[in-house]
């Protein structure tokens, strides 16, 4: 296969987190398979000491100011490398990248851009489809790729165009304890890892479930969530504990952790792993994570629940994302019943390894890729 360099551009200026996230890790993992090499394009707006962990990558810093935005910034820098990139990428289903794709395909027709959209059907039923500039901007893709099945067979039927399912996953060599996990190693916890207390996130549902469930434990189990807190959770937080008192010392906030071993170790302990999201971009990344430490998934309905759970064979869905009641009722059925997630540990793993390896994706990709290039050489 021809080796491809690659650019990623993200919509707005990177923070160091996202250098391990989906919207890189796709990329890097394409870039360990078919890549020449991988240039991340970016304002630099902090340090980013998780480039360490992308061995070959490059991150070029856009020369931004208060006149040169950094879009502006990133499609001066395509006018001046397009040469240099075969391969580009794009995320997210946002009007500002409309004249950077453009101006790339203008420059490089033969070029490969990809656009991983990190949609929701709601965010998709919005997106200006009747707007000429941002019909030309899907057009001018050559590989479009969403998160979730139930999505994929929205935009098909609304785009009518052809959408790739490319869930986010899991970059193994990144896990150097995961393989060796066993199920002794794992203790009645249950985890959650993300915004804790933003409306997105909807972490109060959870917090008030898991003290709902408490009431029918028969052995103690603690909740552990991971994440920064805003001040409007953090006072509700402060509320539960007075109204709480037996049940608090349960409930432990750990704030963000940015040391990977760390956070591993919380991943490794959990039985269960809990979403009460209102909505995702897509799919949570740390659900392939959390699944592949072998954590049952208990989840609300947002568009990757089926394929996050595998139709509930590897975990439990709850339908209204707001019903307290119904998602403690699963909790509490989950916690209850040990035989259940001691053999669910294998076959999520099992699972994860399977459908959501990056590895696994990036060769398929390859084949889209190389599948596109041949399909331009033929015109």
């Amino acid at each position: 296969m021809k080796k491809y360099n690659i650019c990623v551009i993200p919509a707005y200026p990177l923070e160091n987190v996202q250098l391990l996230k989906d919207r890189v890790l796709v990329p890097y993992a394409c870039y360990r398979h078919f890549g020449e090499s991988l240039t991340i394009v970016t304002q630099a707006v902090e340090e980013y000491p998780y480039l360490t962990y992308l061995e070959g990558a490059q991150l070029h810093s856009l020369p931004c100011s208060e006149s040169l935005s950094h879009m502006e910034a990133a499609i001066a820098y395509v006018s001046d490398h397009y040469k240099e990139i075969d391969l580009l990428c794009l995320f997210g289903a946002r009007l500002e990248y409309t004249q950077l794709a453009l101006q790339y395909k203008a420059l490089r027709p033969e070029g490969i851009l990809y656009l991983k959209l990190d949609i929701n059907s709601g965010w998709a039923n919005a997106l200006p489809l009747d707007h000429e500039p941002y019909a030309a901007f899907l057009d001018s893709c050559d590989i479009i790729s969403c998160e979730a099945r139930r999505l994929q067979q929205l935009l098909c039927q609304k785009w009518r165009k052809i959408i790739e399912y490319i869930p986010n996953g899991i970059y193994y060599p990144f896990y150097p304890t995961i393989e060796n996990t066993t199920y002794g190693d794992k203790e009645n916890l249950i985890l959650t890892v993300g915004r804790i207390g933003s409306v997105q996130k909807n972490s109060h549902v959870l917090l008030y479930a898991y003290a709902l469930a408490y009431l029918h434990f028969t052995t103690p189990w603690d909740l552990v969530m991971i994440g920064s807190v805003t001040p409007e959770f953090q006072e509700i937080y402060d509320v539960f504990c007075r109204e709480f008192p037996a049940i608090a010392p349960h409930v432990h906030l750990t704030g963000s952790i940015t040391d990977k071993t760390q956070l591993h170790t919380y991943y490794r302990r959990a039985k269960i792993f809990a979403l009460t999201s209102q909505m995702e971009g897509g799919s949570p990344n740390v659900y392939a994570e959390a699944a592949g430490f072998g954590c049952t998934i208990l989840t609300t309905d947002i568009d990757c629940a089926q394929d996050m759970t595998d139709q509930e064979r590897l975990g439990r869905i709850v339908k209204d994302p707001d019903d307290i009641h119904a998602y403690a009722q699963a909790l509490s059925a989950l916690c209850a019943d040990q035989v259940y997630l001691e053999h669910n540990f294998t076959a999520v793993r099992d699972y994860i390894r399977h459908y959501f390896d990056y590895d696994h994706i990036a060769r398929r990709l390859g084949l889209l890729i190389e599948y596109t290039a041949t399909e331009k050489e033929t015109l």
